[in-house]
């Protein structure tokens, strides 16, 4: 049977929750208020979820770490505003790992190698917030996307790309916002009249998108650890 997104997540939040490991088992329990508190337990390998979501006041000991780590599952830390604090990996030790960790070093190094690995990068994010805005077919969205697309030609004439992309960025968001219903009060990712941390939820698409974010920084970390690199 194919997991669904449930399965593949397990949030655990509230003031008490914990991580712990009984007769060889995970044991996870949730505190969320007013909800009866009822402990699950799973053998590591069998564990249903590959994140663990952690929020709020609890804790997790040192031996389901360790158990959670050997056995190929992800930890993500939020704080209160849906913020990652910290991620758990399992870490790639082996000869490959190193002569990669080598390698990554002496990329960064090279000051060429930089400027092509930021330029795929912003070319990657352009790319895909462009497709995203012409999949939702609205007027209001048309000049953001002429904007976008004129920053996306212009990618490689640019030395410093990552200059750029605070300013395609809030082009983005500013389309973003005229998709979403007016209830919902999202009017941008990056608030500068109030001067809100983007990571700080001051409404609920906000706090969607931190909660996303974290997610797939989390998948990232993975990968990136995954292969022994930093």
């Amino acid at each position: 049977m194919t997991q669904t997104h449930q399965q593949f997540i397990k949030v655990l939040k509230g003031y008490g929750f914990s991580v712990s490991v009984k007769d060889n088992k995970i044991v996870l329990k949730n505190a969320i208020p007013f909800q009866e508190i009822i402990p699950k337990e799973h053998y590591a390998n069998n564990l249903p979820y590959e994140k663990l979501v952690l929020q709020g006041k609890g804790y997790i000991s040192t031996e389901a770490l360790s158990l959670l780590s050997e056995n190929n599952r992800n930890v993500i830390l939020l704080d209160n505003h849906g913020k990652p604090v910290t991620y758990l990996n399992p870490v790639m030790e082996s000869l490959t790992a190193t002569n990669y960790r080598i390698a990554q070093y002496d990329t960064f190094r090279n000051p060429e190698k930089c400027r092509y690995l930021s330029k795929q990068i912003v070319k990657s994010k352009l790319e895909s917030q462009i497709r995203f805005l012409k999949l939702i077919q609205r007027d209001e969205i048309k000049e953001a996307i002429s904007k976008l697309e004129s920053y996306l030609a212009d990618l490689n004439s640019i030395s410093t790309p990552i200059q750029n992309e605070a300013k395609t960025t809030h082009i983005y968001f500013r389309a973003f916002a005229k998709i979403i219903p007016e209830r919902y009060e999202f009017h941008s990712r990056n608030r500068s009249k109030m001067k809100i941390s983007k990571n700080h939820a001051t409404d609920v698409i906000n706090a969607l998108l931190n909660y996303g974010y974290a997610l797939l920084a989390g998948e990232i970390s993975k990968f990136i650890n995954g292969f022994g690199l930093e």
